[in-house]
């Protein structure tokens, strides 16, 4: 039954005004968003939209064996490609960045159909600078009061949560249709020639709602379209990180990290930065007085983008340059002595990495960094955590029973910080809620629970976990510093009233790129070991801020001009703080970890083998005397509430209403 519904729906003949305003206002907008293309993937749309696509080359699929016979019959050789793939398991048939842009109009009604697979799916195909056009119906829709448990319908919340973290939304367009009540009159019992004066209205309707605003986006308010028409354009991962690599790597006098020192070169500690005129960042100048803290973070982050699957040999020569700098510094200079375990921990990690793709004897060195730190570290501060972090890469190579041992108690002890009442890790030091250490914290124990296996802890991540998207984020996907307790944020704000505060913004008034990264760290690393919650929509929300959905209203990468998010921002959108007027190492090897991460985690889901959700199951069939085909029994099937509408949905039932 399913399959004959698949094949009507792809050649649906003219319906009455009322039905086909819907068919012609979708098809149109998407036509209109994804423009001009050279090869395009039409994911099951009915056939006319498929003929009006403006692209060189088209290729289709469909998802049934019936309905690919029935495309080709339409559509013959104006299509040059045609395929079936399951809607259970849509995998789809064509190599990365095949097509300049994908269209999809109906199918993400259907309930039967994974769409989180196929999304993901889509996002592999589509080159990065194409776009995946399709269509959402909403609670507003008409056909919601009847249909709602045969069809998908999206809140706008559950529209922009589809595409996270993999996708950005560029553009979109609003349908509008009438209420229920009247929609389901005109469609029983109002000739053609009465429902044409409504349509008329409801073109209007959505012509006002298309309007744009100052931002050139429709003023209308989603809430009030009964289908959305979305144009997302692929996140571009892939090219961040290489300009984050470039970066790293690119020599000083190029507003680069890698300082020339006469034996090879290594990473620079950071690049302080003057503020223009204009408010932008300008005259960037490498620092290069103290190592530990710094230049360890981002050696970490270069190995782990390294070993990944997406690590090349690029940089190879400058890594192993780096990692017999450190070396040296240690044996020749006595640089353990100084070093915090904000360095400890990231080089352990690094070193124990560098044996993956380089030379065992590296685990030696990790494991001399281990027995240093051992006898050192009481895990009473919080970036001890990240010792514990770097120990769990040691570990996990030599199963070594101290560093078992080590990574027990580490993580018990780091338990015994968290607050039963306030949710948080509280360490001795003063610093101890701030975002960033809470993070970090997060990441140390995380790893702890991949490597032994101890899942019960994941709750402890969890509760911080929530806290921070709960408490810290803001809407626009910034993570404040720290929450002030209500008694310093009414001190300051009173204080700044009378003009007696400090003219330095506080603490919470800090929006640092790093929080974004080492929110979405803590969060892959938390998948890695075995969570199960779905924290996808806030990665994608933490990233975006990055991209441009920030009170400057820009790229931070284009802000720094580094091709690295500039460091920081305070809530007014300003970056001219003096001594926050840097960009950190630490803060770059943060960002390749979470690109890595999301570029490891995106593959995971179009493999099959990631945290992708399990597709609602498709609903009972109907009997096969119910006419499928006809707009007049769809209409009658709406107005009985709670009657099934269809087999596919109301697409299929007269047209994409």
């Amino acid at each position: 039954m399913r399959d004959e519904a698949l094949t009507r729906w792809v050649d649906q003949p003219p319906a009455d005004p009322v039905y086909q305003y819907l068919r012609d206002a979708e098809k149109e907008e998407a036509w209109d968003l994804l423009g001009e293309r050279g090869r395009v993937l039409d994911i099951a749309s009915e056939a006319n939209v498929t003929r009006g696509l403006d692209a060189e080359e088209v290729c289709r699929v469909d998802f049934s064996d019936a309905a690919i016979d029935h495309s080709e019959e339409l559509l013959g050789d104006d299509v040059s490609r045609y395929e079936r793939v399951s809607p259970e398991s849509p995998r789809l048939p064509f190599p990365d960045n095949h097509f300049d842009g994908a269209v999809c109009i109906g199918p993400y009604d259907w309930r039967f159909l994974d769409i989180e697979a196929l999304t993901a799916e889509v996002r592999r195909v589509v080159a990065p600078t194409g776009r995946f056009v399709f269509s959402l119906p909403t609670p507003r829709s008409p056909y919601e009061t009847g249909g709602k448990y045969n069809l998908r319908y999206y809140t706008p919340e559950m529209a922009r949560d589809l595409l996270e973290p993999d996708w950005t939304l560029a553009d979109y367009r609003l349908v509008y249709q009438h209420p229920y009540w009247l929609h389901s009159k005109l469609a029983v019992f109002a000739p053609p020639a009465l429902q044409r004066p409504f349509v008329d209205l409801a073109k209007r309707q959505t012509a006002r709602m298309n309007r744009p605003d100052e931002e050139g986006h429709p003023s209308g308010d989603w809430e009030d379209a009964s289908y959305l028409v979305l144009s997302a354009r692929p996140a571009d991962r892939e090219g961040d990180l290489e300009r984050a690599l470039d970066c790293l790597f690119r020599p000083t006098d190029e507003n680069g990290f890698w300082a020339d020192d006469g034996a090879g070169g290594h990473v620079t500690r950071e690049l302080t930065y003057e503020v223009d005129a204009l408010g932008r960042a300008t005259n960037w100048t490498a620092a290069d007085d103290v190592q530990w803290r710094y230049a360890p973070f981002a050696l970490m982050g270069a190995m782990q983008w390294r070993v990944s699957d997406l690590g090349t040999d690029r940089y190879d020569a400058k890594l192993r340059r780096q990692l017999s700098y450190v070396e040296t510094r240690i044996d020749e200079d006595g640089a353990l002595d100084e070093m915090p375990s904000y360095g400890l921990g990231p080089l352990t990690c690094a070193f124990a990495l560098a044996s993956d793709v380089f030379d065992e004897r590296y685990l030696d060195r990790a494991h001399d960094l281990f027995e240093h730190a051992d006898p050192r570290t009481s895990f009473d501060h919080s970036e001890d955590s990240l010792v514990l972090y770097g120990w769990t890469f040691l570990y996990e190579r030599t199963l070594d029973g101290d560093v078992r041992a080590g990574i027990d108690r580490a993580m018990d002890t780091v338990v015994d910080h968290q607050n039963a009442w306030k949710t948080l890790f509280y360490f001795q030091n003063p610093t101890t809620r701030r975002h960033q250490n809470q993070m970090y914290t997060l990441w140390g124990l995380c790893r702890a629970i991949e490597v032994t296996g101890r899942r019960g802890y994941l709750e402890n991540v969890e509760a911080v976990l929530d806290y921070t998207v709960d408490e810290r984020m803001r809407e626009d996907g910034a993570f404040i510093w720290e929450d002030p307790s209500r008694r310093a944020y009414l001190g300051t704000e009173l204080r700044r009233r009378l003009g007696s505060g400090e003219a330095r913004p506080p603490h919470w008034e800090f929006l640092y790129a790093c929080h974004q990264t080492f929110f979405v760290n803590a969060v892959a690393h938390y998948y890695a070991a075995g969570g199960e919650r779905d924290y996808d929509a806030e990665l994608g929300r933490a990233m975006r801020w990055l991209d441009g959905e920030n009170d400057r209203g820009t790229t931070l990468a284009d802000e720094s001009g580094l091709g690295v998010p500039i460091r920081f921002m305070t809530t007014a959108g300003d970056i001219d703080v003096p001594d926050q007027q840097f960009k950190g190492a630490y803060e770059v090897g943060s960002h390749l970890m979470a690109l890595t991460n999301l570029l490891d985690r995106e593959r995971e889901r179009v493999a099959g083998s990631g945290r992708v959700p399990t597709p609602a199951p498709a609903p009972a069939e109907r009997t096969d005397d119910a006419d499928e085909g006809s707009p007049t029994d769809a209409a009658d099937a709406a107005d009985e509430s709670g009657s099934d509408a269809s087999t596919l949905g109301s697409t299929a039932t007269g047209g994409d209403d």
